[in-house]
């Protein structure tokens, strides 16, 4: 498999690390160190209680969510090198609370954030339902969201079985705009760094221009839009042109040192390797 873009020697390397969408895991970004420059080390960071952390409670609150994955990564961070962040759909609420919670924490700032398949948070409607909704709510919720094969739609243990984790992230995006609400200007200030968007032609979640420009109201930066081919899940679908912007974005970003993940990292714990 050959890589999208590759970026001459001198280029110093940082870490990518990638966040899935509601209900998924870190396989969403399997093969993207291979497709990705060399400089680029690929990390992908598992939820409690999804994929490879199955085992682990999940988390219906965002300060305890970012709490634990804050604690994930500063165990393997060393912020004197860079890093950046992409995050698909629900990952790009869980990225963009990271970065600030870093920057609380470390007074560090990623070179760049890539926001996939989600609309500004801003823009985000306040839903309380899904911890206790109907079973057929959560079906028509992920029937709207396509990705998911109709076989599997219409297998009841399946979608039993996905329950818990769907309502834990669902409630989680519902309840994001009160999370956002509860924190000071301080907590909330603009990031530095570029972002970059991106969407599905075809998402009907992203669907609304206004939504989706708005992110430029988190960076004091440049915020870039890109389009895609697809509906929701068009980073899986076609990841060519995906990998094709971010690792332009990556060899474009800033040259100053943030953030470096060791390589000695610990088996079973959030990051996937």
């Amino acid at each position: 498999m050959s890589r999208v873009v590759e970026t001459p020697a001198a280029v110093a390397p940082l870490d990518l690390i990638c966040l899935p969408h509601a209900g998924g895991n870190a396989q969403l970004y399997r093969g993207w160190a291979e497709r990705l420059p060399s400089t680029v080390r690929v990390r992908p960071l598992e939820l409690p209680g999804h994929g490879a952390r199955l085992a682990h409670p999940l988390h219906t609150d965002w300060p305890t969510l970012i709490e634990t994955l804050l604690a994930d990564v500063l165990k393997h961070v060393d912020i004197n090198g860079r890093f950046a962040v992409f995050g698909h759909s629900m990952g790009a609420l869980v990225g963009l609370e990271l970065i600030h919670a870093i920057r609380r924490r470390c007074a560090r700032s990623p070179v760049w954030f890539g926001a996939s398949a989600c609309v500004a948070p801003e823009r985000r409607p306040l839903e309380a339902h899904w911890l206790d909704c109907t079973h057929e709510a959560m079906v028509s919720k992920l029937r709207g969201l396509g990705g998911t094969p109709d076989a599997l739609m219409n297998d009841r243990e399946f979608i039993q079985f996905m329950l818990p984790v769907l309502r834990a992230d669902f409630h989680l995006c519902g309840t994001y705009a009160h999370h956002a609400a509860s924190l000071s200007t301080n907590e909330r200030a603009p990031l530095d760094c570029p972002i970059g968007v991106f969407t599905g032609r075809d998402d009907s979640a992203t669907a609304r221009a206004e939504d989706v420009a708005a992110w430029s109201a988190q960076t004091h930066g440049v915020c870039t839009q890109h389009r895609f081919d697809g509906g929701h899940f068009f980073l899986d679908a076609t990841p060519a042109p995906v990998l094709t912007v971010v690792a332009t974005s990556l060899a474009d970003a800033p040259a100053n040192a943030d953030c470096r993940v060791p390589a000695d990292l610990t088996q079973g714990e959030a990051w996937i390797h």
